[in-house]
């Protein structure tokens, strides 16, 4: 599929600084791709966005609706009072066929009721994933530095049979969106001999470990996430938040600890300045803004979420992701895997 005919449907009041850093960001992709974007929200406030930016006409549409859920809404309650909420009908025409993907920098559970609600998942899958990039110290040498970390809360407990699923997931994201031939799988547990962990974690273990098409390298422990030994860490949902949640507190801290070094003694601040090069570096290869998206996982229809404090230069990048997984055709590459684990298995 060209861009030409790649259809996305953009949540342009779902974020922090919506609509303003999206309809931003929606002109700066209008103007690099020839991809179709529907913008999706109050067509007064978007139109005197548009103003403000260049942009291609021919490439913009807008898709009126006054309501929107905002990051202080209680998604559940939210989805129901709000049925023309902005990423709701994002999400209704991905499931009309009326567009090929769809993305929002809303809250993640508005996100993932609403695509749960209108648009199916690939067959077979009964658990959807959250995914995260995070930035790593890229011990296998890629061309990036990010791993892709799922599930990290979509769900609290797993089945060994979704932790495969989730592996062919990310295998298929980073293969097509991340360019990594055959990407190294680990399972994400309390220790890295095969016979550690619940009996989820011990059966979903000899089920990677089975598989011809998955090049999985065993378990993997939180102290061994930042390595990059892994380019796809598979997760049962709380343990994927907390090892999430830990990696941002600890990166919180370490910042906090340089400010206190900063009002400390002389040789500390010699120091940090001689390394601020580097830190301004390692800030931009490792931020979300870099990667823009990661995909909510699991339905028949690329859903990407941006992060909430998204830049335009950042949901920009997030809408590339969309484009791209519509054009590769991520989902059939994971509906194909999928299905033949689950006639194999049979």
């Amino acid at each position: 599929m060209s861009d030409t005919l790649v259809r996305i449907a953009v949540d342009a009041m779902g974020g922090d600084h919506a609509p303003r850093i999206t309809v931003e960001g929606a002109c700066k992709m209008s103007l690099e791709s020839t991809a179709h974007l529907i913008l999706v929200g109050d067509e007064p406030l978007l139109r005197a966005e548009l103003e403000k930016h260049p942009y291609k006409k021919e490439h913009i549409e807008i898709l009126h609706t006054p309501d929107m859920i905002t990051g202080h809404d209680s998604p559940l309650q939210a989805v129901r009072e709000k049925p023309n909420a902005s990423v709701l009908l994002a999400a209704k025409l991905l499931s009309e066929g009326k567009a090929d993907a769809m993305i929002s920098a809303g809250s993640t559970g508005a996100v993932v009721l609403s695509a749960a609600i209108h648009i199916k998942r690939i067959p077979g899958v009964r658990r959807t994933a959250i995914g995260i990039m995070y930035p790593t110290l890229n011990e296998q040498k890629r061309n990036h530095i990010f791993s892709l970390m799922l599930d990290i809360g979509a769900n609290v407990v797993n089945a060994p049979d979704d932790l495969v699923h989730f592996a062919y997931m990310g295998i298929s994201y980073k293969k097509k969106i991340w360019g990594v031939e055959d990407p190294t799988v680990a399972l994400l547990n309390i220790g890295a001999e095969e016979h550690k962990g619940n009996e989820t974690m011990k059966t979903a273990y000899q089920l990677l470990a089975s598989r011809q098409d998955i090049n999985f390298i065993g378990n993997i422990e939180g102290n061994e996430l930042m390595s990059g030994k892994a380019d796809v860490v598979v997760s049962e949902g709380m343990s994927g938040n907390i090892a999430m949640k830990t990696m941002e507190g600890t990166s919180e801290a370490v910042k906090k600890l340089a400010e206190m070094a900063m009002k400390g003694k002389l040789v500390w601040k010699l120091g940090l300045l001689c390394l601020s090069g580097g830190i301004k570096t390692l800030k931009k290869v490792g931020s979300y803004e870099e990667y823009g998206g990661a995909p909510i996982f699991g339905y028949d229809k690329p859903v990407i979420k941006a992060h909430g404090r998204s830049n335009a230069y950042a949901f920009k990048n997030g809408i590339k992701v969309a484009v791209q997984a519509a054009q590769d055709d991520i989902i059939g590459i994971m509906r194909e895997s999928i299905s033949q684990f689950e006639s194999e298995k049979k």
